[in-house]
């Protein structure tokens, strides 16, 4: 049997992606599409060694996601920003304490060195963070693992916890 060609095997991950992506979101699991797509793509791309993607796939990709961001901004989100910048502060604080303090054991115990481990359990996009960890000559793939599993962990567990609390507040 035939090796698939790079362009192929990127149509399988993204037919792949697409149809986890369908398939979450109509069986309604926690992050729906977004969890669908990355676990299917993800499985199937493991079964193809050695594809990976170029980095003016990956700018491309992250300028659309901002684009798609950005255009959900309304005025009432500086009216709520403007309020709740003084607790987004406290929980970045909050969040780079457990970071440094995670890293610290995790070096200690030895399972990772500190800069990578800082990088890996700080809060911050997993795109972002393992590409700063490579600049600055740390394991980028062992930090993107890191994040990847937080953002999986917390689209499944968020939406839980909101429909919960939203229950019980009603």
């Amino acid at each position: 049997m035939r090796k698939p060609k790079t362009m192929e095997r990127y149509f399988f991950i993204i037919i792949a992606g697409v149809i986890g992506g369908m398939l979450a979101n109509r069986f309604h699991i926690p992050g729906g599409a977004v969890v669908g797509a990355m676990l299917c793509s993800g499985m199937t791309s493991l079964l193809f060694s050695g594809v990976g993607i170029s980095p003016r796939v990956g700018l491309a990709v992250q300028i659309m996601l901002g684009v798609f961001l950005g255009m959900t901004f309304d005025r009432s989100f500086f009216t709520v920003a403007a309020k709740a910048l003084p607790l987004a502060i406290l929980s970045t604080l909050c969040l780079l304490g457990i970071s440094i303090t995670m890293a610290w054991l995790a070096s200690r115990l030895g399972i990772i060195d500190f800069s990578t481990a800082l990088f890996g359990f700080s809060p911050g996009g997993m795109s972002g963070m393992a590409v700063l960890a490579q600049t600055e000559g740390h394991n980028a793939a062992l930090v993107a693992f890191l994040h990847m599993f937080r953002v999986f962990t917390l689209f499944l567990v968020v939406p839980l916890l909101a429909k919960i609390f939203m229950h019980w507040r009603m």
